[in-house]
């Protein structure tokens, strides 16, 4: 199977565009934090000027208030139906998002080998109603992401090899990848899916087409 790839990271409606014609198969629209956020009234203009709005991804924060269900009903009627979740999340925030019809990403930034094992043991108490896909960055202590840093792609390994992902959802690897590293990455983990913002920028927030062409025909000849 094709590798799926998500351009994630976009702030302006060209580049999120030009990524979907590069046959990007997600973009990803910022809502939690860093040089890349977007406030969500410029989520929305993004997504609705988009061909197809259901291959936007909106990264959000969970938090138990009326602005983040204000956010669920705008993105709602926007179209945008796949959530990347941060903040607070529970068994529960799984099941709801999907009674109100959203399908969901659970992020684990991977420190170690028990980051994994932990996450296994979350995931099955999660059992049907937990996320739809796992999305696996690297471990920053001052960031949620988006810095460049890479996965440990021989630890994911190697807990594959043990079994510690047994049972997860679609994995998608996030961290560090760039056109030049992606296809080894793939070759190393086998995930669903490979995430990128950083690895194709030509400055913060600013997508350089090249590197988004080349990092997508990378990764599905991988």
């Amino acid at each position: 199977m094709t590798t799926i790839v998500k351009v994630c990271g976009l702030t302006s409606i060209d580049d999120a565009r030009a990524a979907l014609i590069a046959s990007a198969d997600w973009v990803g629209l910022n809502l939690v934090a860093g040089p890349r956020k977007l406030e969500i009234d410029a989520a929305i203009e993004i997504a609705s000027q988009l061909p197809d709005v259901s291959r936007v991804v909106a990264l959000v924060p969970v938090t138990n208030d009326d602005i983040f269900v204000e956010t669920l009903r705008r993105l709602s009627d926007a179209g945008v139906r796949r959530l990347q979740l941060y903040g607070d999340v529970s068994t529960d925030t799984f099941s709801d998002l999907r009674d109100r019809g959203f399908s969901t990403l659970a992020v684990l930034r991977a420190k170690d080998r028990s980051s994994l094992e932990d996450f296994s043991t979350f995931l099955a108490a999660c059992g049907q109603v937990g996320p739809d896909y796992v999305v696996v960055d690297a471990f920053d202590a001052s960031s949620l992401g988006g810095t460049g840093q890479r996965a440990d792609w021989a630890m994911i390994h190697g807990a594959q090899r043990d079994g510690v992902l047994a049972g997860w959802p679609p994995m998608i690897l996030a961290g560090g990848l760039t056109p030049e590293n992606v296809a080894q990455a793939i070759e190393t983990v086998s995930p669903f899916g490979v995430d990128v913002s950083s690895g194709v920028e030509s400055s913060v927030g600013k997508k350089d087409q090249a590197k988004v062409e080349s990092f997508i025909t990378a990764a599905k000849g991988a």
